[in-house]
């Protein structure tokens, strides 16, 4: 390739895994490869996560549920696209993605206000920018910089422009079907609840239909691709059933989540449906209490146990605050999490698979209370082999099992449901 934006072909990823990592789908992402080629595209990739988490710690009313994972889509399909356009030296455009402009559908549900959002996009075009830049002077000769980096101001002060002017037009229009609806009336008044204002019970209960004096078990379902509310709220009104609540209030918060509250006269744990919702489709649960107090205290936990599952790697469906409360405690700061992991594990946290076996072997033995022969039964393995994969997972961690066994025991319940976000070192 001859021209100003060859140099796009000799960007890469840090992460060489980079592109099964993206949050778009594997056909969009396919299509930017066989144009620019896996490096670039990769790069791009990593240039979106990046833009995401960024714009996220500096807006904090952006990182909450449902929104910060459109900002991560968003962030990665304008990166794509504006590596794209700056590959082509004719190409200065660079049209806002759908990804870009779902995210007004799941903001506005929430209350954040187009001022954070619009903050956002310029937050987003700063970060790029430096990479952008620091990136081309890398790649090109000295004598070729100037008017190269020109080029990318220009490309990247237009499309800033462009898509801030979209975003205000599709938040306008998405704000104002939401007001219209009576969906927005429940919602505010359920954000109420849960921000802790206090509310008139009794009034509360008849603009919901929902008896807040009962106790309360809160669910939350998502997908990661899109689909129609009707199915996510059939998958939490077949779940809320199958705990026996009598009465059930649930709400659509955007295009790919809705919260969902069942109750009933007692504190009944909570039990799924033996039948899995559709492909794509998850459920976390919180833990059920009574009164407002249950209602809110239920629904913080189902998105902890929401927030475990967006990042769980064991291919689950369902995510039980009731088995995940440690993972979720531990895992507020990934990055201090992997760290413990790491520390913990030594030798145990290869990326390998007889390392995982191993961690697989002794988390089973410690939660046996170290039995040998009920672990066997468990793992449908013989005794011997046990006790030999116990003996080789103390040599990888360099100390016995007794020493920090509490420590261990959450180091492996962690690397079992986070895997590599924990084991290796780019967490």
């Amino acid at each position: 390739m001859t021209g100003p934006g060859r140099w796009i072909r000799e960007l890469s990823p840090h992460e060489p895994d980079a592109l099964t990592r993206s949050a778009l789908g594997a056909e969009k992402v396919g299509r930017f490869v066989e144009r620019l080629g896996p490096g670039p595209v990769g790069w791009a990739v990593e240039l979106g996560r990046g833009m995401a988490a960024h714009i996220a710690a500096q807006i904090p009313e952006l990182g909450v549920d449902g929104v910060v994972q459109e900002i991560g889509r968003g962030g990665e399909a304008v990166a794509l696209g504006l590596v794209a356009a700056l590959a082509d030296a004719h190409d200065l455009t660079l049209a806002a993605p759908p990804e870009f402009l779902a995210g007004p559908g799941e903001a506005v549900s929430r209350g954040v206000g187009i001022e954070h959002v619009l903050r956002s996009i310029h937050i987003g075009h700063g970060y790029a920018s430096r990479m952008v830049l620091a990136a081309a002077e890398q790649h090109l000769p000295p004598g070729e910089r100037f008017a190269e980096l020109r080029r990318i101001s220009d490309l990247l002060f237009t499309a800033v422009n462009a898509l801030s002017a979209e975003m205000v037009r599709e938040f306008a229009t998405v704000r104002d079907a939401w007001l219209a609806s009576s969906t927005a009336v429940r919602i505010e008044l359920v954000r109420q609840i849960l921000d802790g204002d206090p509310v008139p019970v009794s009034r509360t209960t008849r603009t919901l239909g929902y008896d807040l004096t009962r106790h309360h078990l809160a669910l939350v379902v998502w997908s990661e691709e899109p689909v129609g509310p009707s199915q996510l709220e059939g998958v939490a009104s077949a779940m809320l059933r199958s705990a026996d609540r009598t009465a059930a209030l649930i709400l659509p918060i955007g295009r790919r989540r809705v919260w969902a509250w069942g109750s009933g006269v007692h504190a009944a744990p909570f039990s799924g449906p033996v039948a899995a919702p559709a492909a794509g489709v998850r459920v976390a649960a919180g833990l059920p209490a009574p009164g407002v107090r249950g209602f809110r205290t239920s629904h913080v936990q189902a998105l902890e146990a929401a927030r475990v599952g967006a990042q769980s790697r064991t291919g689950r469906w369902l995510f039980d605050y009731a088995e995940l409360d440690l993972v979720a405690m531990l895992s507020t700061r990934l990055d201090v999490a992997a760290e413990f992991v790491r520390r913990e594990l030594r030798g145990l946290a290869g990326p390998d698979e007889n390392a995982a076996m191993l961690r697989a072997t002794l988390k089973s033995y410690l939660d046996a209370e170290r039995s040998l022969q009920l672990a066997a039964e468990r793992l449908h393995i013989a005794r011997g082999t046990v006790a030999y994969r116990i003996q080789r997972a103390e040599q990888l961690r360099g100390r016995e099992i007794g020493v920090r066994r509490m420590q261990l025991q959450a180091a492996l319940t962690l690397a079992e449901e986070l895997g590599d976000a924990v084991l290796t070192e780019r967490a």
